[in-house]
């Protein structure tokens, strides 16, 4: 038989109706609220491609006017897998169904494989709206070449995860990951409680409760629209000078909604068991829907002054102000609430607001190659070295309060707390209060949370790698370059972010840092 592979979470707190203090009593008493196992291969065999066509050309309607015209289509058909197995679940349908691809059926756990409409075998429709403009102009405004002025925009097209791909294969009737969940509330005769031995039902049956994987109802090409524009100048014959501002928008992004989560409790001081309260109720508790309804904003202002290398100082130092707002910053962010996910619109998790960085690269004017103490003592001693530095300063990254457990009772993901006072006052910063913890309490039992994502940010970052080089000409083929590199080199602490769930005993409180000053020295031999 098929080896499967399982998972039992055990109660907590009972008072928070999230389990118990106590799991092994849990597990002596065999009372698990968690339960999921499987024993379905990920493995398939899947079929794809893709066209590209596009025309782009050069106009210059003056000599000091050039423009870059063009445009692309592309069209990706639906992947598709040897076997059939893609599967897509149908919401619209009365306690939801799975859709088999390329056949005219569909499977109902307790009912099995039945009639139902024809799903094409890439279970949704190709997208064949994907042109991409593309326009870009240079001006000198003078007539000398020391300035430009650059501008340009474009549209640029994505194409399904193929991560989330692979997964639609696992539902039943050809996979089974079974998920299954406790009455939080319930007492050990009530059907909805997990008993220990009962776990793991016959496959398809109505207690199996198998966790589903989808696509949403429509999903378009995810695309991005960027744009930019720039001045440049420059000074002398090695510096050049930079300001800018660069756009872009995301539309159509991909993000995963648990779409089997319980509605509220009409009356909270009243709950009823979360099972009953979950719009497909022969499914488990995940029902993982990659929908594309996402978008995200980036804008950010630029300046940049670049030497080139001459009189052996080259260096490239950049400042950014920045600011990315999203619903969900990587695939996995699941909304708080399914139902309303405007909730979820703040700071991109990668939201730095500033940034500068200085790169250099300085030959010091000593030894027989360079101007000064070309030979003597000095030059042995101070000839011949180089110095480099990265150096690196930023803003912090945002974060959100958590609220602890499931506070809503609705099996919701990414609950946030109840804001209750202003984070940013009250309060003396430091590490072990990075923010004001009394501003943030647990929502209400039956309810969200009204804190906002990412609105507080952690601590800034300021790093300084520095490297020493220095060359030996022992003989005229053979050169030894001895190298000593700094990573931190000033071993200053950057703070990870703070411990942020209320009632926790970490909440504001910071417990990490990056990693101290490193030196690496080597030598390495050319010849």
């Amino acid at each position: 038989g098929a080896r499967r592979r399982a998972r039992i979470g055990l109660t907590t707190n009972p008072s928070t109706a999230s389990g118990t203090g106590v799991a092994l009593a849990d597990a002596l008493l065999g009372l698990p609220l968690t339960a999921s196992g499987s024993s379905v291969s990920l493995a398939g065999a899947y079929n794809g491609f893709g066209y590209g066509f596009f025309t782009q050309d050069d106009w210059k309607p003056s000599r000091r006017v050039t423009l870059n015209l063009g445009v692309r289509y592309e069209v990706t058909p639906r992947m598709t897998e040897n076997l059939n197995h893609l599967t897509e679940f149908d919401r619209t349908f009365p306690g939801g169904r799975v859709l088999l691809s390329g056949l005219s059926s569909a499977y109902i756990p307790g009912i099995g494989v039945t009639n139902g409409p024809y799903t094409p075998r890439g279970l949704i429709p190709t997208d064949t709206n994907d042109w991409g403009p593309r326009v870009g102009i240079a001006i000198r405004p003078f007539n000398s070449n020391q300035t430009a002025i650059r501008a340009g925009y474009g549209i640029f097209y994505d194409m399904m995860e193929l991560q989330d791909l692979r997964t639609f294969t696992r539902n039943p009737p050809y996979g089974a990951i079974t998920s299954l969940q406790s009455e939080q509330n319930g007492n050990t005769s009530s059907p909805s409680v997990l008993q220990v031995t009962s776990l793991f039902p016959a496959k398809g049956s109505p207690a199996a409760q198998p966790s589903i994987y989808s696509p949403g109802d429509k999903y378009l090409d995810p695309y991005y629209q960027q744009w930019n524009f720039n001045i440049q100048h420059q000074l002398g014959s090695s510096l050049l000078l930079d300001v800018g501002y660069v756009g872009s928008k995301g539309t159509h992004l991909a993000r995963r909604l648990l779409a089997n989560q319980a509605t509220l409790d009409a009356d909270p001081t009243r709950p009823t068991p979360l099972l009953s309260r979950e719009p497909y109720p022969l499914f488990g508790t995940t029902v993982r829907l990659t929908d594309n309804d996402s978008n995200s904003t980036y804008n950010a202002l630029l300046a940049r002054a670049e030497k080139r290398f001459s009189q052996g100082l080259s260096f490239l130092v950049s400042y950014t102000y920045a600011k990315a707002l999203d619903s969900g910053s990587q695939i996995d962010d699941n909304p708080r609430n399914i139902y309303n996910l405007t909730l979820d619109r703040g700071r991109a998790s990668f939201d730095i607001r500033q940034r500068a960085v200085l790169s250099a690269n300085w030959e010091l004017p000593f030894g027989k190659s360079r101007h000064l103490a070309t030979k003597g003592i000095a030059a042995a001693i101070a000839g011949e070295w180089q110095l480099n530095t990265i150096t690196a300063l930023r803003s912090g990254f945002p974060f959100s309060v958590s609220a602890s457990g499931d506070a809503c009772n609705c099996g919701a993901s990414s609950q946030k707390a109840q804001q209750v006072g202003d984070p940013f006052s009250g309060f003396v910063q430091s590490r072990l209060a990075w923010f004001n913890t009394a501003a943030f309490a647990q929502p209400a039992r039956g309810s969200f949370g009204s804190s906002g994502r990412n609105i507080l940010s952690g601590p800034a970052e300021r790093t300084v790698d520095l490297s020493v080089f220095r060359t030996f000409v022992p003989f005229e083929k053979l050169r030894l370059q001895f190298r000593g590199e700094f990573f931190n080199f000033l071993n200053h602490t950057n703070f990870g972010l703070p411990g942020s769930t209320v009632n926790s005993t970490s909440n504001g409180i910071i417990q990490s840092a990056s990693s101290p000053r490193n030196i690496q020295l080597g030598l390495k031999l050319s010849f």
